[in-house]
């Protein structure tokens, strides 16, 4: 898992510092749910399926917080289509 995030912050150079902090410290809060979600089979390609319902959570505060949310769901070791395609079917 080490060795996914380090490949993953890559990713996350564009961000600033706060928005960054914030993307871990999310990622942190939600790690027991995605854990759970992950012990499962998946039920859908790539768990979208489930992405999708944890996503849905931050709909009503709009694109952005989906987004934020998105990217903390990817630093804890989401599968990164499984997101984008949860992403493409909730905005």
């Amino acid at each position: 898992m080490e060795t996914k995030r380090k490949t993953m912050n890559k990713a996350f150079d564009h961000l600033t510092p706060e928005t960054l902090t914030a993307v871990k410290s999310i990622a942190e809060t939600i790690q027991p749910i995605l854990d759970d979600i992950h012990a499962q089979k998946p039920t859908t390609q790539n768990y979208y399926g489930d992405y999708m319902r944890v996503l849905s959570y931050a709909t009503k505060k709009g694109e952005g917080r989906v987004k934020l949310l998105a990217l903390a769901m990817l630093y804890a070791g989401c599968n990164p289509s499984g997101i984008e395609s949860a992403i493409k079917n909730i905005i």
